[in-house]
């Protein structure tokens, strides 16, 4: 790993083989600066800066001289114990006096955060965050997912980007589009979202007359992405007879608008994401054998975010910078450590639109008070000891002034207080569901996500 603030009581593994590395992740948060320790086999002691000696002395006045001792124990795991501090030790949420270590677990120490990581490592690895990208995370599965893209953003291959729900595959593809060079532009298509007897019109173009209602011609969406790059989400969803019109283009670059005896050639590179299993879609003969062997010929998985609970803290803190000023407490950045995330950085997002809306209304750092209670309560009495905002109304809350639109983040925030009921929404609004279901279109907001078990 490139990390700035790396110590280790031995260098990481050189050569070709593999090791399993174990490393605590100090998180960037209420001050604390961002560090990785490798565990080798020595002990590592965790205690106040100026009063402890060690790879692990921390800047908080919250933190005990002798806070803690983390030491290898059986069968390769690793055990915290807490020495007696004035504050306390607490893993995943819980105060202990001894704990064994797994991969994610999160041990809080006064007002500082540490993820516990396993990870195989390659002793030839290379793994680096680029400069200038928009994917947040250094954890070791966002640095190989950093890897991965470059190797392949600038070679003329399609990729498919696999990965849960609410990843960020199509972030995936904008940075391999980024990358890559290429000077056309990056155009998204959700082929879910289009009808099926459209879906040929919409990627390839028709002619005037072509169809009922077809006034004016239309290039589509290869045109569009001429020397760029296209983006088919869902691409499992494409009707059968499409799919052969696809692979063609793929293959040769050569495309026919509906309606016409002309092809046209175009220069696009073709990054498709799906949900589906495509493997057993294949031998189902739903999804083209030919033309998923060309999509797959490189695939890029993108980890889940309970995968890497070292990088929850960045990303959370990334989307409240588009709320003001904010900034996140320890408290709220480890109940956002603890959860497990099932619609991954989308529901994180929404989320923190949601309390950031509540800590402007109490005009607070976002806070547990401000997240909804079953992340909260992970934090147990200490949640429950949590002090709550002044009582206020968010502005998401308020009626519309006549004629007036709420901005995207009160629609969350009333979306999430109503567990995403557009009946509900739309009688608070005044308006008709319709109305709902446009400002969400307008917005780019996933109503689904608020309509699932998630929090």
């Amino acid at each position: 790993m490139t990390d700035p603030h790396v110590t280790a009581s031995s260098p990481p593994p050189r050569g070709v083989g593999t090791l399993r590395v174990h490393m605590l992740r100090v998180v960037a948060v209420g001050g604390a600066r961002a560090a990785t320790v490798v565990l080798d086999r020595e002990p590592v002691a965790i205690g106040r800066m100026g009063a402890a000696k060690g790879p692990l002395v921390l800047d908080d006045s919250e933190i005990s001289r002798q806070h803690a001792l983390i030491e290898p124990g059986a069968h390769g795991r690793w055990t915290i114990t807490d020495q007696r501090s004035r504050n306390g030790t607490f893993v995943d949420g819980r105060r202990v006096e001894r704990a064994e270590l797994a991969h994610g677990t999160v041990i809080r120490i006064g007002k500082t955060l540490v993820v516990h990581v396993e990870a195989e490592l390659r002793g030839d690895e290379r793994l680096a965050v680029p400069s200038d990208t928009r994917l947040v995370g250094d954890s070791v599965p966002a640095l190989r997912l950093h890897s991965e893209i470059g190797l392949v953003a600038a070679k003329p291959l399609p990729v498919l980007v696999l990965g849960e729900t609410g990843v960020g595959k199509e972030l995936v593809a904008e940075e391999i589009h980024r990358r890559s060079g290429r000077t056309g532009a990056f155009i998204a298509v959700n082929c879910a979202a289009i009808a099926p007897e459209l879906a040929e019109s919409e990627l390839f173009g028709h002619v005037a007359g072509a169809f009922t209602g077809a006034t004016r011609g239309s290039d589509g969406l290869f045109v569009a992405a001429d020397g760029g790059t296209l983006f088919l989400d869902e691409v499992g969803e494409l009707p059968t007879d499409l799919q052969a019109k696809l692979l063609r283009a793929l293959a040769n670059g050569e495309i026919r608008a509906v309606g016409s005896s002309t092809v046209r050639t175009v220069d696009v590179r073709v990054v498709a994401a799906t949900l589906r299993d495509l493997d057993t879609a294949v031998r189902q003969d739903r999804f083209r054998a030919d033309l998923f062997n060309r999509l797959a010929g490189w695939r890029i998985e993108v980890p889940p975010l309970r995968d890497r609970r070292d990088d929850i803290t960045a990303i959370a803190i990334r989307f409240l910078s588009r709320h003001g000023s904010l900034a996140l407490t320890c408290d709220a950045a480890e109940a956002l450590a603890l959860h497990d995330w099932a619609g991954n950085v989308r529901e994180l997002e929404r989320v923190i639109a949601a309390a950031a809306v509540r800590a402007q209304a109490a005009r607070l750092d976002l806070d547990l008070a401000h997240l909804p209670h079953a992340l909260a309560h992970r934090l147990g009495d200490r949640a429950a000891a949590s002090t709550p905002p002044p009582l206020a109304v968010p502005a998401a809350l308020l009626p519309l002034a006549a004629g007036a639109t709420p901005t995207r983040d009160e629609l969350c925030a009333i979306l999430e207080t109503m567990s995403g009921n557009v009946a509900r929404v739309a009688e608070h609004y005044g308006k008709d569901r319709q109305q709902i279901y446009r400002w969400a279109k307008r917005y780019d907001i996933d109503l689904g996500a608020y309509r699932d078990d998630d929090p």
